[in-house]
């Protein structure tokens, strides 16, 4: 099977993985990794077509006509039946990249005729035919009939509640035909009609996007009062906030967004919602009450009930969790058809621009037990999972993971990290972490990309996975961890950026600088190495990713054979009252290229943005 080449356009959502860890052998926990299997995609996996189908999608984004239209075409005549009207898409595009318009219709043609469809996706390919004709430069006979399309697609899918997103999108995309052929006024009907709706707080980013959206269109036309107006209305929307007004009046501006990743974590503590937000990267939402003190309860024994991926959908238009949690532990030894949800008492333990630390606790188990989190602005999510109680070491602790089947139109695959392959139905998948994606069809709207890599802290851990022969008749899919934890406890590293991760030794390369960390060399002061999240005694805390030191102020850090990206570093008792400066190789560095920050009155935390390559080495110290 030919290596998958993914577009960075992929789109991806978010579903249900449940991670069981055996503590001991009559006492089971379950961490859930929310994932969707793809029903028809994974009907397909390892037949042939596929993998030409994705090589075709990267061919496609390079502008090689010719060569992505005949993978197409070979898809079309001899694929399997669920990729052929999504290779009749692509070799529409292809038609349209070389300007063939009339050739392009005639495929969307095609595609509606297509008597193999089945009704329900029959309503959906003329929405999708629809919305591709109307990205084609009408004249004025082909204006007409784009907005035709587009209404009676719109009609197929009315008063149908899964279809909510999709009419939006039909909505949009006549509104921005109308506006281009003049007709501004009636663009502005269309898009005001259909705002109840998007009333719900479900859809509060969409309803931002679509209303700024009018805003702009009353802009072309003069009319600035009423875009004003608009803004406002998302100023003081009570499902929205700062961030929704910010993006909206850069979209109406014509600007693009201006954050980035590198400027550090930004905490808002809500009464029914904690966030963090790296901004212009991701914001990851904790749904739990404020309790007493800075406790906060969590209802439903979730913690991370929300995940957006801000450098795709700015406006929050899309949750890539989809009603589910990043990780989620239940007692297993409950059976789920007795299980109720277990409230957890969620306290923050740092909230700075460096990171953000925050406990998940649960009493209702024989063994109290706790998650620690520990996110940073690129995309990490450090976890450490342990008892109130130390358990002798358990060599034989075991990690299951399971994908419960959502019926969905795509949904994340396991892909093998070491060959960048697709795991084939029937197969056993085993390697030293795990990477999800979800292929990028090209008949997927409303979707954004991401992929989502899980990374044991040990060395020697495993994870194995057996893929059902068919998905159709599977329930659940488990995969076991094998030698990831230490006297009751272990750490995970997540990563939730970049979002395209599938790029060759990418994956290894991140596991390798995880397992076996930089060397720190000290000329005063010592190497932490009992620190709580430390499972190696070595210096790195694995549990909350960074070095720890006592009683310096300066340290280097000898990358190894791994680069080293945004390393961190706590300092311990540094001696500092205030805020030092912080100086690399001698010279004084720019605030822009690094986060400092108090983690507790005798701690500092520091993380670099930036990347210490293979085999070289960086001085940092505090003045």
């Amino acid at each position: 099977m030919a290596k998958i080449v993914k577009s960075k356009a992929a789109a991806f959502a978010m579903g249900n993985v449940l991670v069981v860890c055996a503590y001991r052998a009559s006492t089971v926990v379950a961490f859930c990794l929310w994932t969707v299997l793809s029903h028809d995609v994974a009907e397909a996996q390892g037949r042939e077509g596929l993998a030409e189908y994705l090589m075709a999608e990267k061919q496609l984004e390079e502008r090689q006509w010719v060569k992505a239209g005949n993978l197409y075409r070979m898809i079309v005549e001899t694929g399997p039946e669920f990729l052929r009207p999504h290779a009749t898409l692509g070799l529409f595009r292809v038609a349209t990249g070389l300007g063939e318009d009339a050739a392009a219709l005639n495929l969307l043609e095609s595609l509606v005729k297509d008597a193999e469809l089945w009704p329900r996706d029959r309503e959906f390919w003329l929405a999708v035919t629809a919305l591709e004709r109307a990205k084609i430069p009408p004249g004025d006979k082909g204006f007409k009939g784009s907005i035709r399309q587009l209404e009676e697609a719109l009609k197929a899918i009315e008063d149908k509640p899964p279809h909510v997103r999709l009419r939006a999108e039909i909505r949009l995309a006549m509104a921005e035909l109308l506006s281009r052929a003049g007709r501004g006024r009636r663009a502005i009907r269309v898009l005001t009609g259909s705002l109840p709706e998007l009333r719900s707080r479900e859809w509060a980013g969409l309803r931002a996007y679509q209303k700024a959206r009018l805003a702009r269109i009353y802009m072309e036309i003069g009319e600035r009062d009423w875009a004003v107006s608009l803004l406002e209305e998302i100023r003081h929307d009570p499902h929205m906030d700062s961030r929704h007004f910010q993006v909206a009046e850069a979209f109406i501006d014509g600007r693009g967004p201006s954050e980035s990743c590198v400027v550090g974590l930004v905490v808002r503590d809500d009464p029914d919602c904690l966030s963090v937000e790296s901004p212009g990267c991701f914001e990851l939402r904790i749904t739990a009450r404020k309790g007493e003190g800075k406790q906060r309860i969590g209802e439903k024994g979730q913690v991370i009930t929300q995940w957006f991926n801000l450098r795709e959908d700015p406006f929050r238009t899309v949750n890539l969790l989809a009603g589910g949690s990043l990780l989620e532990v239940i007692d297993s030894s409950v059976t789920s058809s007795s299980a109720a949800p277990v409230p957890v008492i969620i306290e923050v333990l740092e909230s700075s621009s460096a990171r953000v630390r925050f406990r998940s606790r649960s009493l209702s188990l024989p063994l109290p037990r706790f998650e620690e989190y520990t996110v940073y602005p690129d995309g990490r999510v450090f976890v450490l999972f342990g008892t109130e109680e130390l358990l002798p070491d358990h060599s034989g602790m075991e990690l299951r993971l399971t994908t419960p089947l959502i019926h969905a139109s795509d949904g994340w695959q396991v892909i093998d990290p070491e060959r960048n392959l697709l795991v084939k139905s029937g197969a056993t998948f085993e390697g030293p972490h795990l990477l999800l994606s979800r292929l990028g069809l090209a008949g997927r709207h409303w979707a954004v990309p991401d992929d989502l890599l899980l990374l044991p802290a040990n060395a020697g851990g495993r994870l194995i996975t057996n893929v059902p022969p068919d998905a159709r008749f599977s329930t659940h899919r488990k995969v076991s961890c094998k030698g990831c934890g230490k006297g009751g406890k272990m750490a995970v590293q997540l990563r939730i950026m970049p979002s395209f991760l599938e790029e060759p030794d990418l994956a290894e390369k991140y596991r390798g600088s995880y397992q076996h960390p930089a060397n720190l060399v000290i000329n005063a002061g010592e190497l932490v190495l009992d620190d709580s999240g430390d499972l190696n005694f070595d210096g790195y805390n694995e549990g909350e990713g960074c070095h720890v030191v006592r009683g310096t102020r300066e340290v280097e850090l000898r990358a190894g054979v791994y680069d080293r990206k945004d390393p961190v570093i706590k300092f311990v008792l540094p001696g500092f009252v205030g805020l030092p400066d912080v100086r690399i190789d001698g010279k004084i560095a720019n605030s822009s290229s690094y986060n400092l920050s108090w983690a507790a009155r005798d701690t500092l935390i520091l993380r670099w943005n930036g990347t210490i390559p293979a085999g070289g080495r960086l001085r940092f110290a505090l003045k």
